[in-house]
């Protein structure tokens, strides 16, 4: 049976179900309707694997679907870069006099 990740990054399971996002707008919406609490406690736990996680991903070919361990490591990595503004700049989850503002890819 595999797990939700990698094994060297198994210690971050606990973290998939509700980090682990592939969709950018799902992302956007996670940070802001979260608290900086929750936001910090998931940077505090992702941050230090980072490097080494990056690195990890960055082995496969991303011509070809990746296994699911490692594309639920590769969004908990997509969910750090969108979370570490709040945390290391912004201090809040949304930035400040941004209203309402939501996240829209086009093309």
């Amino acid at each position: 049976m595999t797990g939700a990740l990698p094994q060297e990054f198994s210690e971050l399971e606990y973290l998939v179900a509700e980090w682990a996002i592939e969709d950018g707008n799902e992302r956007y919406a996670k940070r802001v309707n979260s608290t900086m609490e929750e936001i910090q406690a998931f940077y505090d736990a992702v941050f230090p694997y980072a490097e080494e996680a990056v690195a990890y991903v960055d082995e496969f070919d991303y011509a070809e679907p990746l296994p699911d361990d490692v594309a639920n490591l590769r969004d908990l990595l997509y969910s750090l870069i969108t979370v570490s503004l709040a945390v290391e700049l912004w201090k809040q989850p949304r930035v400040k006099h941004s209203a309402t503002t939501v996240l829209t890819r086009v093309g």
